[in-house]
C-alpha cells in the first residue's frame, strides 16, 4: 500500500475528469456499502497487510464511481512530511475510515472535517499500531498530532486544518 497516496490522487484526478461526463453506474448497494464498511476494518487492523491491496483498489474506484456518497480527502490529513515509510498505509486507512464513516453516520457526514476528524482517530490508532510493531517508524508530525489528541484538542486541529487547507 505503499504507492495508496500516489492511487488516491491519480483517481481522484481521473474522477474529476470524468465527473462531467454522464453517470456511468447508479447508487451504492447495501451490500456495497457492507463490503466498504469490512474493509476500512480490516486496513485498521492490519494496514501493511498486502492481501489487503485488491479491497482497498475496489474500494478508491467505488468511492469516486458511486453518485450517492461523498468521501472527501484533503492533505490536512495527511501531516506527514516527505517521505514518510508508511503515508501510504496512512493514506488508505483514512480513505477507508472516511468512507466507513460517511456510511455509517450519513447526516455527521455531510461535514467533511467531521468525516477527517473520524478518518484521522482511525490513522492515529493505526500509526500508534505500526510504531508500536516497528519503533523505528516515527514520523515527528504523527507524534505531534498523537500529542493533540492526548491533550483534546484533535476536534479543534482538524477543523483548523481543514477551513485552512480543503476547498469545498
Amino acid at each position: 500500500m505503499r504507492n495508496a497516496l500516489t492511487a488516491v490522487i491519480v483517481v481522484v484526478a481521473l474522477s474529476l475528469g470524468v465527473g462531467a461526463q454522464e453517470q456511468k453506474r447508479g447508487p451504492s448497494t447495501s451490500e456495497e456499502r457492507a463490503r466498504a464498511v469490512r474493509i476500512a476494518q480490516d486496513l485498521e487492523a492490519r494496514p501493511t497487510d498486502p492481501s489487503l491491496r485488491d479491497d482497498y483498489k475496489w474500494l478508491l474506484v467505488w468511492a469516486t464511481e458511486v453518485p450517492d456518497l461523498t468521501v472527501s480527502m484533503c492533505t490536512a490529513n495527511m501531516p506527514w512530511k516527505g517521505k514518510y515509510k508508511h503515508s501510504g498505509d496512512l493514506a488508505a486507512v483514512g480513505l477507508a475510515a472516511t468512507a466507513a464513516f460517511v456510511i455509517q453516520h450519513p447526516d455527521e457526514g455531510k461535514d467533511a472535517a467531521t468525516a477527517g476528524l473520524a478518518a484521522m482517530e482511525s490513522m492515529l490508532r493505526v500509526y500508534q499500531k505500526i510504531v508500536e510493531q516497528d519503533p523505528k517508524a516515527h514520523s515527528k508530525e504523527m507524534d505531534e498530532v498523537v500529542e493533540i489528541q492526548k491533550q483534546g484538542k484533535l476536534d479543534e486541529y482538524i477543523r483548523s486544518r481543514w477551513a485552512n487547507t480543503c476547498k469545498k
